[in-house]
């Protein structure tokens, strides 16, 4: 265990820094001004939009169905897949490290830098938001505090489905893109049970709980069967832990092929 913790602690450290200097955090970086910018030219533009619907409604549509998942699918699908494609994965597997620390390491980087980029983002859209001058409610601690949490918790859970996807297939990015829009995008938005399958349905359950009757002027987000805060927070760290232990398994076992 101590060898385990210290080989984290280390490929943390390193992956850290050269995470925060590299051309996918700029990417990252561009793609998380988006919704910021998406309120304010709507909180601009828009005379009659009050400053809570902009923020529900770019917060929702926007920061929390699109850019999260993009995010967390370009930052966590660089932990293992990353030194695959610079063939530098068998230099840490020649090393006495245990394997899944090299997962646990990235990802934990990886993690420390998404959320700071995902708080980043999300404050700003509240800000632009808050100065629409439109008539309507202002952007109380109901809608902050409910999304900010969302997001966060959906960078964590999303980053490590991520990244345990580069352990187990070539282009994470691309099987990573077809599960957050074909699969989730698809069966969140069905009114059935379905929905239940899927990360945003819990995500949605942490605003519905937390959040204020703003919320549901949303279109496609009132619904009587979300699920409790418990219940969903339950299920969302039931989720990280399954995907962590499972990559750490199959990253303990798996022989990467690293062509010339």
């Amino acid at each position: 265990m101590g060898a385990f913790v210290s080989a984290a602690w280390l490929l943390f450290h390193t992956h850290l820094r050269r995470l925060a200097w590299s051309k996918r955090a700029l990417v990252c970086a561009l793609l998380a001004l988006l919704a910021p910018l998406a309120a304010f030219l709507v909180a601009s533009l828009g005379r009659r939009v009050g400053p809570a619907d902009v923020a529900v409604h770019v917060g929702f549509l926007l920061q929390l169905q699109v850019i999260l998942p993009v995010l967390a699918l370009v930052a966590g699908s660089a932990a293992v897949a990353e030194e695959v494609e610079d063939r530098t994965i068998t230099f840490l597997f020649s090393r006495p490290v245990p394997r899944p620390a090299v997962l646990i390491g990235r990802w934990s980087a990886i993690l420390v830098f998404l959320l700071t980029l995902l708080a980043a983002s999300t404050l700003l859209l509240l800000a632009a938001s808050a100065r629409a001058k439109g008539h309507g409610d202002a952007v109380d601690a109901g809608i902050r505090e409910p999304l900010l949490v969302a997001v966060l918790l959906g960078g964590a859970v999303y980053s490590a489905l991520f990244a345990v996807l580069g352990v187990f297939v070539k282009n994470p990015i691309i099987v990573g893109l077809g599960y957050a829009f074909a699969f989730e995008g698809f069966l969140a938005n069905l009114p059935a049970s379905t929905q239940a399958l899927t990360i945003q349905f819990y995500l949605r359950s942490v605003v519905a709980a937390l959040g204020s009757p703003a919320w549901n002027r949303v279109e496609g987000f009132a619904s009587p069967s979300f699920d409790p805060l418990p219940k969903a927070l339950w299920t969302l760290g039931l989720v990280l832990a399954l995907a962590l232990a499972l990559g750490a398994w199959r990253i303990a076992r798996r022989e990467f092929v690293v062509s010339a």
